[in-house]
């Protein structure tokens, strides 16, 4: 199955204290933009597009015209994103990667292994998830007594209950391109923020009996996404010892 993968990149990265975009924040010299894109090229998915927004012409200058852009003016939360993304991809029949820009750790393999998982259980939607050992404010992934996955919620809308939970899910996607496109705007803007989030559509898919698959990794250090200098410190010790 041919794919295409969508990188979220138009952020501001007001908290890297930067005056860079953050996709072009460096991480040992290198754009943290720009870690995901190599490894999504030896991962072999060879069409790539990158979702922009503040400062999107320096993001286009620094990552070169190999990939397609789209322009996303106003950031209203990741199905927003995903949404400018409907009639500037090629996505008919294909699988679609959808992944954040700042989580520059994740690797080749990990692209590859979530892929293929993806494709052998003819999953609708696949998304990553890890047990984590530090706090983060991700999706929490409910499941019943069985392992079933229930649903996954956004830490600010969690019990006490599920806020207990440690398996995350950090907004790493794989979608049939023909599904994620058919119901992408049945996302309803979330009522404390007005964001819309990908992860609702998880709900969708589920409540239309569709096959949505989680795919843990071992490692929750490749998917902790970089928002401060600090973040920057503890991706370069890692990078470093790993």
């Amino acid at each position: 199955m041919p794919a295409i993968a969508l990188i979220l990149a138009a952020g501001k990265g007001t908290r890297m204290k930067s005056d860079l975009p953050k996709p072009l924040v460096r991480l040992k010299n290198k754009p943290l933009v720009k870690y995901i894109v190599e490894n999504f090229q030896k991962a072999m998915v060879k069409e790539i597009g990158i979702i922009v927004g503040y400062q999107a012409e320096a993001v286009r200058k620094n990552l070169g015209e190999a990939y397609s852009y789209i322009y996303q003016e106003v950031q209203k939360g990741t199905a927003h994103a995903v949404l400018h993304a409907k009639d500037k991809i090629s996505w008919k029949g294909k699988d679609v990667f959808v992944f954040v820009g700042d989580s520059p750790l994740i690797s080749s393999s990990t692209i590859r292994r979530l892929h293929e998982h993806h494709r052998k259980s003819n999953a609708d939607c696949t998304f990553l998830t890890a047990d984590f050992s530090i706090r983060v404010p991700y999706a929490r992934v409910v499941k019943d007594a069985d392992g079933k996955l229930i649903r996954c919620v956004e830490e600010k809308n969690a019990t006490q209950e599920e806020l207990k939970i440690t398996e995350l899910l950090s907004s790493h996607f794989i979608f049939k391109g023909d599904l994620l496109f058919a119901h992408i705007e049945e996302i309803q803007a979330d009522r404390q923020n007005g964001e819309y989030y990908l992860t609702d559509i998880l709900d969708i898919f589920l409540k239309k009996g569709y096959k949505v698959e989680v795919f843990k990794i071992d490692h929750y250090e490749e998917l902790v996404g970089l928002n401060t200098p600090e973040d920057l410190f503890w991706a370069e010790q890692f990078l470093t010892h790993n």
